[in-house]
């Protein structure tokens, strides 16, 4: 946010400047192209965000806590003979069919869900979705605009957003997770005794992944001058590769760290999964004994280190290998609109000239 706005500060600084000297450029371009070019636009955030929730979201959430080896699976008998008596203790049959985990690929999760929901299933959550994505925006209306504009109040201001919005992540994650419901998305929303039980996962979630980024970009916009927009021109000799340079390293770090975070608080939410739903993939409610139901005397959720513990080996595989496919997705889909849009304007005669 702090660099977004200085640029867009000395970016405006600048051209202001170029067209008090008569020196901005001209660009000439069709009314028909410059329709084509909006509209285009419009349609590349839609299927952006299609995809992004998609593959970027519901898949890797259901990798997040499918079991790799169910207790349940198919035998199949070979012996024609039905009316033999079974040996109880003769061991089994080699030919023994063990159910694939369904999120091994990207076309055996679709396909699933498919089969569960038809073809909107692959949006499943996406009401829940949008209140979850709505809701910050209303919660920072509240806090005064000077507290976002240091690192430490933007990582206050996003905590409290986690901690308040923490029932409604927890919802989203119990619909993509389970079987269709005939409640409405707000009535799947816990009371705020599960609240307690899982704002604090929320917090360690956006706790470390909030730290990987603001502590080191605090540390970078620091030897760059970004934090002072004083010492920040926009026109001198290496300003852009400075500010990359700076926000980049930080972005990424985070990126990695939120992984294993996000996969806690999926598999602690899902943990918390009412009774009366089931889920849609093979799922031990337990995890591996773990989980004590309240009515035993334990907390009835998973433990954030019991949440990685239990995490098998094969199955953060399949969830990292999904978080990387809708990467590669959503990047080779950029790459080909940005191609596309240039030859459409190039083919188009759009002209770039300096004003006379």
């Amino acid at each position: 946010m702090v660099l977004g706005s200085v640029l867009l500060r000395r970016g405006s600084d600048f051209v202001a400047e170029m067209k008090d000297k008569d020196q901005q450029p001209d660009i000439k371009i069709a009314g028909w192209l410059a329709a084509l070019v909006v509209l285009s636009v419009i349609m590349f955030f839609v299927f952006a965000g299609a995809i992004e929730y998609t593959y970027g979201w519901v898949v890797p959430t259901l990798a997040a806590v499918e079991q790799t080896d169910p207790d349940l699976y198919v035998r199949i008998d070979t012996d024609p003979n039905a009316n033999k008596s079974a040996d109880p203790n003769a061991p089994e049959p080699e030919d023994i069919v063990r159910p694939a985990p369904v999120t091994r690929s990207l076309r055996s999760t679709l396909r699933h869900l498919r089969s569960r929901g038809g073809f909107r299933s692959r949006f499943r959550g996406f009401s829940m979705a949008l209140l979850c994505m709505a809701a910050p925006g209303f919660i920072t209306a509240f806090f005064p605009f000077a507290v976002a504009r240091s690192f430490l109040g933007q990582f206050a201001i996003n905590m409290v957003v986690a901690v308040l919005t923490a029932n409604l992540q927890m919802a989203w994650v119990h619909i993509v997770i389970s079987e269709p419901s005939s409640k409405r998305f707000y009535q799947r929303i816990p009371s705020f005794k599960d609240w307690n039980r899982i704002a604090p996962v929320a917090v360690f979630e956006y706790a470390v992944t909030l730290g990987a980024f603001y502590l080191p970009m605090m540390v970078t916009c620091g030897f760059s001058g970004l934090d002072d927009p004083a010492n920040f021109d926009i026109r001198t000799s290496g300003a852009y590769a400075r500010a990359f340079a700076s926000f980049s390293g930080p972005a990424l770090l985070s990126f990695l760290v939120s992984i294993p975070a996000r996969a806690i608080f999926i598999r602690v939410a899902a943990s918390m999964l009412p009774e009366d739903h089931e889920a849609i993939v093979p799922f031990d409610r337990s995890f591996g004994g773990k989980v004590v139901p309240a009515i035993l005397g334990g907390s009835g959720k998973l433990g954030i280190a019991d949440a990685w513990r239990t995490f098998d080996r094969a199955a953060r595989i399949r969830y990292v290998k999904a978080i990387a496919k809708g990467f590669a997705i959503m990047f080779a889909f950029a790459f080909v609109y940005v191609a596309a849009l240039c030859a459409v304007l190039v083919g188009g005669g759009v002209k770039f000239g300096d004003k006379a």
